[in-house]
């Protein structure tokens, strides 16, 4: 479906962009720490910016959503990077990603018909019923079509979440003004990102 593929390059967009924010910020440290090395007399990287530095290349080479969100903001600036977003935001978002990792990575959509015991936490199914129960919930409410993949089929989806992306970058944004240059463009496409519509006029 290409609603399936919107999805996945819509989540694509938002960690690469969210990710350019923070790699960028911590390069702008890094260079301020080693130039105020560099008047102090050092010829080589002190403890700080080699933290720094090894921060950064971790930041860089390592994927998840979660990981860069929650872990490396965190770590970088006390807080998740999204702190300052709405959560029924936030939770579109964490919807946004599920969905994207399960067409991503070729997982099945399962959806039970009878509800699993705890006894069976072992069994494949178990986990990803529990995964995907906030996923199916958050899909009901907003498509209101009876079932989660009568929700996936709904032709409004993908401009349902590139508007919970817009919302998630008005939201974000001030928190890291000024947004570097290359991140500014995509959150710059992305506010005029519009499904159906011709010269402005749907």
């Amino acid at each position: 479906m290409h609603a399936f593929g919107l999805l996945i390059l819509n989540a694509s967009f938002v960690e690469g962009t969210v990710r350019t924010i923070l790699t960028e910020k911590v390069k702008a440290d890094l260079d301020e720490a080693v130039e105020r090395g560099k008047r102090a007399g050092r010829t080589e990287h002190d403890s700080p910016t080699r933290l720094l530095q090894k921060f950064l290349i971790e930041l860089e080479s390592s994927g998840g959503w979660d990981n860069l969100v929650k872990s490396a903001g965190i770590s970088y600036f006390g807080s998740a990077l999204d702190s300052d977003v709405d959560k029924d935001v936030k939770e579109g978002i964490n919807v946004l990603f599920t969905l994207r990792n399960v067409l991503a990575h070729g997982t099945a959509l399962i959806q039970p018909t009878v509800k699993m015991t705890e006894d069976m936490k072992d069994v494949y199914p178990y986990s990803w019923q529990s995964k995907l129960h906030g996923v199916g919930m958050y899909l009901e409410r907003h498509f209101k079509r009876g079932g989660m993949f009568e929700n996936l089929a709904d032709p409004d989806l993908p401009e349902h979440f590139i508007n919970i992306t817009k919302k998630y970058f008005e939201q974000l944004t001030p928190k890291f003004t000024p947004i570097p240059e290359r991140a500014q463009k995509t959150v710059d496409m992305i506010r005029d990102y519009s499904f159906g519509f011709v010269n402005n006029t749907r």
